[in-house]
């Protein structure tokens, strides 16, 4: 009874490991993601309605919820209050080379003239359809491999031990 108890727990376990795997990939999809939109975003207001760069950051970052968003905020926030911006965009779900990229990004923001500006928004588009496509592929591949692996792991310790 003992045995079958230890097995029912340890195979709750490793299922629950390969869940937090799975999110991990698909928060790290959903953050660059919304990355991308807004980058997106960026490029038409600034090319067409030609509002501030804060402007459209407190909009998009409004306009709905995610972890992108809430950094955008605290983005926001920072920058009416002065201090160091580059800490804004440090999230968990991000690999370091990504979390690079986008404190960068938004560290040399509004600092050029605008047809600079329009061209590195433009470069930064590129690059996040790449980075994007390869995230949703590794959400599909990995996490989905990560969340059958875990539970399949979990099954067979179980049987092992029963």
């Amino acid at each position: 009874m003992l045995k079958f108890a230890l097995g029912g727990i340890l195979c709750f376990v490793c299922a629950y490991l390969g869940i937090v795997g799975k999110k991990y990939y698909d928060k790290r999809y959903a953050y660059l993601k919304d990355f991308y939109s807004f980058v997106l975003e960026l490029i038409d207001n600034i090319s067409f309605a030609q509002d501030r760069l804060s402007d459209i950051g407190k909009r998009y970052a409004d306009s709905g919820k995610g972890a992108f968003r809430n950094d955008l905020r605290g983005y926001s926030e920072t920058l009416e209050d002065g201090g160091a911006a580059e800490k804004c965009f440090d999230s968990k779900y991000l690999k370091k080379c990504d979390r690079a990229y986008v404190q960068e990004f938004f560290m040399n923001l509004g600092k050029v003239d605008y047809d600079t500006q329009l061209s590195k928004l433009n470069l930064t588009k590129a690059q996040m359809e790449k980075t994007v496509s390869k995230a949703e592929n590794d959400c599909k591949t990995t996490g989905n491999l990560l969340s059958k692996l875990g539970l399949l792991a979990g099954i067979a310790i179980m049987i092992i031990l029963a």
